[in-house]
């Protein structure tokens, strides 16, 4: 017994090492020191510097910010908590350098779910590489998407969890689902657990109708039981976060929460409560664009990216005499992707072995979860088509709960991402195991061969000519005008070759995968004639699984990616205007970047009117499209715009101070009335902002018949800047109203004044205002959200009750095996049991 579960051990000791040998390889990178480059995690970087920068200098936690877009909740950005499941994530990432840790617990996470499903060893490892180096993981990898990552790594433990419990572990299931599922949602991207979700909803649907005709409905009470209160039981460590979120949802553009009338024709694009449909729908797969699972390439592959060596667009070139030096650089970054999609990273692969040992397990697996994983898998494409199956996903998004927060149907696509390689490896574990007809499994393998390898075939077939390779855009590119001027003749040339080019690239890859769908038949065919070996050739499988998925994953996060730490710190460094303005000692005013409006660098450096986020507040998304697109002066002046960045005529980035920015806090003399939103938005086109403020109707009763007034020597001053907490003092003979340049968000924010608690107006769209007494006055505003200061409290207390919880399921079980063990040690020669 002792040998047997040593060597057990061993085999998961080996695993670990492939994977980590694998990561290693892949991210070779990051033994040079190299830092991987990732566009969103620069952007993270720099709206949360802000943040950041405070936490480290002062110990408090922030959760505010003002350094994008007015400033905003900074839940969604960089916000400190104490959930303390955080350490069994960096427990199973094992502290490895980004992307290492990635792709190790994408592997482990994966190999985990099928150990706990008994599949060969071999076989576990192979479905683990192809998990984890599938395309998709490498494009948000490489685009920096981390939390997503993260969450889809533990997709497949959660998978195993739940499965645990509907075979009768309940315990062990329940506690395994409760720390994945905790750790899912820890990791923040509430869209990926959505879609983890709705594969928990097949499944239920699956084993439910199993328990109606095999009569065992208690036992599947009992485990949906398990599952749903462990499951709750996961929601509480992330409290604050979850809490946070849903408050914060409401005043943000995925709210819906625009007061403003739509547009005349676009009322069918708006929804109650989420995002606007033609915004939600942008990213949608196109319908034959999901055979890119085939053949990556299928549509170009990534927006832009280098053309075939000497291939048509090479050769065209250097016939109408660009030089071969300028012709060789030029056509390695040339316009590719010409599907319906904005733009692209690449097209999603999941193999073409596991293509085939997919298509195989259809005609092989008899077990009833074949239903749920193949319904799942159709569930999964249907949403990633989006807009392409609009009478199916509008429906969906109009009336699935909380389903219209979310953007960007083709990550729907995650969920096949993981059943297809998990169902594949079922397939090949079956074969080798109940392949007692081995006539009829060559029959099988055949028609697995026929559809997989019919279909690249197929594909290839398309590339001579039955598509298009056209994308409308291709005749209004600039990239070739250095070349034909206004020649159209010669552009169409050009164009031509861009199109033979594409259908290369297609072409290419129809046959690779051809090839590697052959050799897995080849392998498959030899086992199954006694010319090969089982262990070696499930050995050879994942070998060639390994060279199919990192080839491809290579394209998207290859060498390139990195960059040395020196050249990583120098995207943040100041430019020359930022130095200047920055020069500044006022501590608090904000700056107008017009070059580069939605840029988080600005907002690295300063407190910007613009930034990067896509969960800004309504109002604010409203004042972008309005006003500030517009430029009107009175808007810029009221945000405390004391700087304005431009670019001359040269390209050059130049800036200039705005005398009339209005300051911290002022107060005004007059009062325009607006019956509604529209009424207030228009007001603010010509509004003298220094002088009068427009308010909502709404407010009339707040200010009680106050008829603001103002003596020439009243002032507002800022005497401490926090992000958490600002102090003002005031000074005015007469009762007045006091407009700040602070955006108005109710969900938290209090005003004192001498110490007592007064009501936050709204003004002028969307600035906080207040009545102030007259005489001289000490004013606060604090930030107290009770969703994040009760929730982390919450969070706090429920994960270290997880832990324990953890700590005691594994003493539990450890306890169970020693048990189970020792009765078997016991147990007379040739008894079935022992009672104890």
């Amino acid at each position: 017994m002792q040998q047997t579960w040593q060597k057990g051990l061993l085999k998961h000791v080996y695993a670990v090492l492939i994977f980590l040998g694998l990561a290693f390889l892949f991210c070779s990178p990051v033994l040079n020191d190299m830092e991987l480059r990732q566009t969103d995690n620069v952007s993270w970087k720099g709206m949360s510097q802000e943040a950041r920068a405070y936490h480290d200098s002062t110990g408090i936690n922030p959760v505010w910010t003002n350094a994008m877009f007015g400033g905003m909740p900074t839940y969604q950005i960089y916000m400190a908590q104490d959930n303390f499941t955080y350490y069994l994530h960096e427990i199973f990432t094992l502290g490895l350098p980004k992307p290492v840790n990635f792709y190790f617990l994408a592997m482990i996470g994966f190999y985990f779910l099928l150990s706990v499903m008994n599949f060969r060893w071999w076989i576990a490892v192979m479905g683990a590489i192809a998990f984890g180096f599938g395309s998709y993981n490498a494009m948000i990898i490489a685009a920096g998407h981390d939390t997503k990552m993260f969450t889809i790594a533990y997709m497949a433990p959660l998978l195993a969890g739940i499965l645990l419990a509907y075979r009768g572990k309940y315990f062990i299931g329940g506690i395994i689902t409760c720390i994945t599922l905790c750790l899912m949602i820890t990791s923040g991207h509430y869209q990926m657990v959505y879609y983890m979700l709705l594969v928990c909803l097949c499944i239920g649907i699956g084993y439910l109708v199993h328990a109606v005709k095999t009569k065992q409905v208690p036992q599947f009470l009992k485990a949906t039981g398990t599952l749903v209160v462990f499951g709750a039981l996961s929601v509480l460590p992330s409290t604050v976060t979850i809490w946070t979120t849903t408050e914060f949802g409401k005043y943000t553009m995925r709210g819906g929460h625009s007061e403003l009338t739509p547009a005349a024709g676009t009322e069918s694009d708006k929804t109650k409560g989420g995002l606007d449909k033609s915004y939600a729908f942008n990213w949608s797969e196109g319908i034959f664009e999901t055979l890119t699972v085939v053949a990556p390439n299928l549509y170009g592959g990534p927006s832009s990216g280098p053309l075939p060596d000497n291939g048509e667009m090479h050769k065209q070139l250097t016939t109408m005499g660009v030089p071969e030096a300028q012709a060789n650089e030029f056509v390695k970054n040339m316009p590719r992707y010409w599907g319906s999609q904005p733009m692209t990273d690449g097209g999603v692969y999941w193999g073409a072995i596991i293509l085939f040992f997919f298509v195989l397990a259809l005609f092989i697996v008899k077990d009833f979860n074949k239903w749920w994983i193949v319904a799942a898998c159709i569930v999964g494409v249907v949403l990633a088509w989006g807009s392409n199956l609009s009478f199916i996903n509008y429906f969906l998004f109009d009336h699935l709960p909380l389903y219209n927060k979310f953007r960007a149907p083709a990550q729907a696509l995650v969920i096949p991402q993981v059943l297809v390689p998990f169902f594949a490896c079922w397939g090949l574990n079956q074969l080798m195991t109940d392949a007692q007809d081995k006539t009829l499994a060559l029959k099988d393998l055949k028609k697995a061969l026929y559809v997989t390898g019919g279909l690249a075939l197929l594909l290839v077939v398309c590339s001579f000519g039955v598509l298009s390779f056209t994308h409308s855009q291709d005749f209004a590119l600039q990239y070739f005008s250095q070349f034909v001027g206004g020649d159209q003749n010669m552009l169409g040339q050009i164009i031509t070759a861009l199109k033979a080019d594409r259908a290369s690239l297609l072409r290419i890859d129809a046959l690779r995968s051809l090839f590697f769908i052959v050799a897995a038949f080849a392998l498959c065919w030899a086992w199954l004639k006694g010319k090969l070996a089982a262990t070696p050739a499930l050995a050879i499988l994942a070998g060639l699984v390994a060279v199919d998925q990192m080839w491809i994953s290579n394209r998207y996060l290859g060498k390139e990616n990195y960059v040395t730490p020196s050249d990583y710190s120098a995207i943040f460094a100041p430019s020359p205007v930022d130095i200047e303005i920055k020069k500044d000692p006022d501590p608090y005013y904000r700056v107008f970047n017009t070059a580069r409006f939605e840029d988080a660098i600005s907002s690295y450096h300063h407190k910007s009117v613009g930034g990067y986020s896509p969960v800004k507040l309504a109002r604010y998304q409203d004042l972008i499209e309005h006003q500030l697109s517009k430029g009107t002066p009175g808007v810029v002046n009221m945000l405390n715009t004391k700087y304005i960045i431009f670019q001359t005529p040269q390209g050059q980035l130049s800036y200039q101070r705005n005398p009339e920015a209005l300051g911290n806090a002022w107060f005004v003399d007059s009062l325009v009335w607006a019956k509604n939103a529209d009424a207030e938005m228009k007001t603010l086109d010509s509004l003298p902002t220094a002088h009068a403020a427009v308010v909502d109707e709404r407010f009339r009763p707040s200010l009680n018949g106050l008829v603001p007034a103002k003596d020439s020597a009243s002032h507002i001053r800022l005497t401490k800047y926090g992000l958490n907490e600002l102090h003002y003092r005031s000074s005015n003979s007469k009762a007045g109203l006091a407009v700040f340049s602070e955006i108005y968000y109710p969900a938290g924010w209090k005003l004192f004044i001498d110490g007592k608690e007064e009501e936050i107006l709204r003004a002028n769209y969307l600035l906080r205002a207040a009545k102030i007494p007259a005489g001289d006055h000490d004013i606060v505003m604090k930030f107290e959200p009770r969703s994040y200061y009760l929730g982390n409290k919450i969070t706090a207390f429920s994960s270290i009750a997880m832990l324990i919880l953890l700590a005691l399921a594994i003493a539990f079980e450890i306890i169970r095996q020693r048990k189970a063990n020792a009765g078997k040690e016991v147990a007379p020669e040739g008894s079935k049991s022992v009672k104890k």
